[in-house]
C-alpha cells in the first residue's frame, strides 16, 4: 500500500512539474536532418525575437454603419524589464547549450563582412521595443547583435524576421548553419461580429495565456483601426549544404501546433461589449496604457501573477529553444 501511494505521489508531482513545451504540442516541420551530420560544427545565431503581448484592442461596425463596439484588454503586474530577463536567460541557456557541446558561434562581425548584409545596418538588443508589433513588447538579447534593412520613424524595423533567404546569408558566411527564432506569448484574443438583421455589433475578449501559432497585433493604422498584423511563430535551423538555387539541405524547424497553453498565470476572464442601435452595454474605463508615444483608454484589464509569469514563461521559452537546439546538436553526430 505504501508503494502504491509513493508511486502515486511521484506520477501526481510529474504532471504537476511536467513540461508546457513538448514534441506533441510543437509541429516538426523539418527535412534533411541526417544531413547535418556533413555541417560545420558552426553556426550564427541570426535571429532571437520574443513578443510579449502587453495591450490588445478591437473594433466592429455594424453593416448598416449605425453601431460601432470597441474593446481594449490590458495586461497589468508585469513590468517591461521582466520581459527582458526572460529574453536574456532564455538567450544565455542556448549559448552554453552550443559551447558546452563544442559548437563554434560565429559573431556578427563576420556576418557583417557577408554579401547578404551589405547594405543593412547592425544594433544590439537589450532595448525592449512597442514599435515592431503594435500591443506587443518585443525584445532581443541583451548584447545581442542584429541587422535590419530599414526603421520608420516610431522605431519599427523592416527586414529583421525570419525570411525565405536565410539559405543565402548561409552560403555566404561559408555554407555554415544559421538559428532563427521569434516567438510570441499572448494574453487575450478579442473577436467581433454583427448582425444585418438587427444592425447590433457584439465584441468578445477571452483571457488564455498562451504561445500562439500566429500572433496577431494591430497595423499601423492603429490600435481600433480595422487591419491586423501577424506574426508567425517559429525557431529554426537552417543549413544551405551546397545546395544549388535559392533552397535549402536542411532545415529544423517547429512551430506550435495551434496554440500551446500557459495555465495558472492570468486571472480568468471573459469580456463581452453590446452595441444595438437603441442600446448599449460597455463597461467602466479601467485605466490608461501608454504604447509607443500613443494613449489608449483601456476597458478591460487583466492581472497576472507576477511570479508565476516569469517562471512559467521562462520555462516554456526554454523548453521550446532546447527542442530546436538539442536535435540540431543531436544531428550533428556530437
Amino acid at each position: 500500500m505504501k508503494n502504491t501511494l509513493l508511486i502515486f505521489a511521484f506520477f501526481v508531482c510529474t504532471i504537476a512539474n511536467g513540461q508546457l513545451v513538448t514534441s506533441k504540442n510543437l509541429s516538426d516541420n523539418s527535412y534533411g536532418e541526417k544531413k547535418l551530420k556533413d555541417a560545420p560544427k558552426k553556426i550564427y545565431l541570426n535571429q532571437f525575437n520574443i513578443n510579449y503581448q502587453l495591450i490588445a484592442a478591437s473594433s466592429e461596425s455594424s453593416s448598416g454603419g449605425k453601431t460601432r463596439a470597441e474593446m481594449a484588454v490590458g495586461m497589468v503586474g508585469i513590468d517591461v524589464d521582466v520581459m527582458q530577463e526572460i529574453t536574456d536567460n532564455a538567450y544565455a541557456m542556448l549559448v552554453k547549450k552550443l559551447t558546452d557541446a563544442g559548437i563554434e558561434i560565429v559573431s556578427s562581425s563576420e556576418a557583417e563582412k557577408t554579401d547578404f548584409y551589405s547594405n543593412w545596418t547592425k544594433a544590439q538588443g537589450g532595448n525592449p521595443s512597442k514599435a515592431q508589433l503594435l500591443g506587443y513588447v518585443s525584445t532581443v538579447p541583451t548584447g545581442f547583435d542584429f541587422f535590419y534593412k530599414k526603421m520608420d520613424s516610431k522605431g519599427k524595423t523592416k527586414g529583421s524576421f525570419i525570411v525565405d533567404t536565410t539559405p543565402a546569408l548561409s552560403k555566404d558566411l561559408g555554407d555554415i548553419p544559421v538559428f532563427e527564432a521569434n516567438i510570441s506569448f499572448q494574453f487575450v484574443t478579442i473577436e467581433g461580429n454583427s448582425s444585418y438583421v438587427t444592425d447590433a455589433t457584439k465584441m468578445k475578449g477571452v483571457v488564455e495565456y498562451q504561445i500562439p501559432e500566429v500572433a496577431i497585433a494591430k497595423s499601423a493604422e492603429g490600435f481600433l483601426g480595422g487591419k491586423i498584423e501577424t506574426s508567425r511563430v517559429a525557431a529554426r535551423v537552417v543549413w544551405k549544404g551546397g545546395m544549388n538555387g535559392s533552397g535549402a539541405n536542411t532545415i529544423l524547424s517547429y512551430s506550435p501546433k495551434g496554440k500551446i497553453e500557459i495555465p495558472g498565470v492570468m486571472e480568468e476572464k471573459k469580456f463581452k461589449e453590446y452595441v444595438a442601435p437603441d442600446m448599449s452595454f460597455n463597461t467602466t474605463f479601467a485605466g490608461v496604457a501608454y504604447t509607443n508615444d500613443k494613449e489608449l483608454e483601456v476597458s478591460h484589464q487583466v492581472k497576472a501573477d507576477p511570479a508565476a509569469y516569469k517562471a512559467k514563461t521562462q520555462a516554456a521559452l526554454n523548453e521550446y529553444l532546447s527542442m530546436v537546439v538539442d536535435n540540431f546538436i543531436a544531428s550533428l553526430g556530437n
